[in-house]
């Protein structure tokens, strides 16, 4: 049906009686009988068009929305076949010359294996360090890791380690043999003063920094770690998450803090002043001056060098999707076992006091 206000026109509307839909046309020019016939094809085609293109856009909303719907109100249990895997251990020694010797051997596990401290640990083997004046035997010690809530557990030397001596590690588990040597050599540094920085930046975002300031050793290449003591409660944070520690309770306990980071000397002139900046493992709490921790710097040796440099970038391929995926290679115990059997010393102690 069509209403024309004029002859050789239309000003008024016309009904597309097959799509049971008005359309409402306003006036236009006037136009010969012909075109006005194919303008209002064009028109009613076009509606026809449009209301698919809608009815297709509604449908598409309602599928999605039962999709949706149907997600989150079901479950499906997936079972994942664990890959065959072989165990290997991790040997970690750092001889400190007029210290007892203290070695961590513990077993790698599987991603989805339920694990803890004592489960890991390598109780049966038999580890011996010698030296020009002997051999001795480690035993099975361990303390209580207040944080964890569970016990550390390691092999322990009773004769205090001599510098500038080598030394020789053999270890001996369930038929496999593990060696090593060290020389304890490294030279420790004057640590000046500790400075602070209340937030700085790096690829894990903002930080509060803890800053030695200390002076380079001359005439070698020379790999540094630093180290703090502190006392720390269930009100502080770590920096990967919340502390949430029930063997803490309302008391404090004394933590022993060493950076993920080591550092070298290579890019440096001899004798240069070393500034390295390290987020605290805990914060502090706000407001409260006074807080205290005792910092030094540790000078390592290669061996243990090259093991946390790579786990230090292993971690930063982690968190950074622009790095290099980085695996543990083999190092002082070949194919065998991670780990290393190093010597270290620690610089002076600094008082340092957190300002805020």
């Amino acid at each position: 049906m069509e209403k024309n206000g004029k002859e050789n026109g239309f000003s008024a509307y016309t009904i597309c009686t097959t799509v049971k839909i008005h359309i409402l046309y306003i006036s236009t020019p006037t136009l010969p009988p012909k075109s006005l016939k194919q303008s209002k094809f064009r028109y009613c085609l076009l509606y026809q068009v449009f209301r698919l293109i809608s009815n297709f856009k509604i449908m598409k909303k309602i599928i999605i929305a039962i999709a949706c719907f149907l997600m989150a109100s079901c479950e499906k249990e997936i079972i994942v076949n664990q890959l065959p895997y072989e165990t290997r251990v991790s040997i970690q020694c750092a001889l400190e010359p007029g210290e007892t010797p203290t070695l961590y051997m513990y077993r790698t596990a599987p991603y989805f294996e339920q694990t803890n401290l004592k489960s890991l640990f390598v109780r049966n083997a038999l580890v011996v360090i010698s030296d020009s004046d002997g051999k001795e035997t480690l035993y099975i010690d361990s303390v209580y890791n207040f944080i964890k809530c569970e016990y550390e557990y390691f092999y322990a030397g009773r004769k205090p380690v001599i510098a500038n001596r080598k030394y020789d590690l053999s270890i001996d588990w369930e038929g496999r043999k593990y060696t090593a040597s060290t020389v304890t050599d490294p030279v420790p540094v004057q640590l000046v003063r500790v400075e602070y920085v209340s937030e700085f930046f790096d690829v894990y975002g903002g930080h509060e920094g803890v800053i030695p300031v200390f002076r380079d050793i001359t005439g070698r290449t020379n790999y540094y770690r630093y180290e703090m003591y502190r006392e720390i409660d269930t009100t502080m944070v770590h920096a990967e998450g919340d502390l949430h520690s029930p063997c803490i309770g309302d008391s404090s306990v004394i933590v022993y803090e060493i950076s993920r980071s080591v550092y070298s000397n290579i890019n440096y002139d001899p004798g240069d002043e070393i500034k390295i900046v390290i987020e605290p493992a805990y914060t502090h709490n706000d407001g409260m001056e006074g807080e205290e921790g005792i910092v030094r710097i540790q000078t390592i040796d290669k061996n243990i060098y090259d093991f946390f440099e790579q786990l230090d970038r292993q971690k930063l391929s982690q968190r950074n999707p622009f790095v290099e995926p980085v695996f543990l290679t083999a190092k002082q115990f070949g194919n065998a076992a991670i780990g290393y059997f190093g010597a270290m010393t620690r610089s002076n102690p600094v008082l340092f006091v957190f300002p805020e």
